[in-house]
């Protein structure tokens, strides 16, 4: 049995993979000029974490520049929303070459 990735929820997995829950998204401070935006998580905490490397990936890096951020996240089709604090740090990446 090989893994593959989902089409549906983009993570890797055996061919028997069941996608995690939908979740919707949004910046809370900007909550009235955002629509929600739907990521598959197991939980509230990891559906703002997809939300938030789906969010900063152009180059902006909104989130990372401010250093931090509160997400508000429900499970699609309940009202209930929790909000989540998010904190974001950089990597940084090395390369090298051979000084001939």
């Amino acid at each position: 049995m090989g893994y593959q990735r989902c089409t549906r929820c983009d993570t890797w997995g055996p061919e028997t993979h069941i996608c995690p829950p939908l979740w919707e998204a949004r910046v809370l401070e900007t909550k009235y000029e955002n629509d929600w935006v739907t990521v598959y998580a197991t939980d509230a905490v990891e559906a703002a974490e997809k939300f938030c490397e789906d969010h900063d990936p152009g180059g902006d890096y909104d989130i990372l520049k401010r250093g931090s951020e509160e997400i508000q996240v429900r499970k699609l089709g309940e009202e209930k929303i929790v909000v989540v604090s998010i904190t974001a740090e950089s990597r940084a990446h090395y390369y090298g070459e051979i000084n001939e």
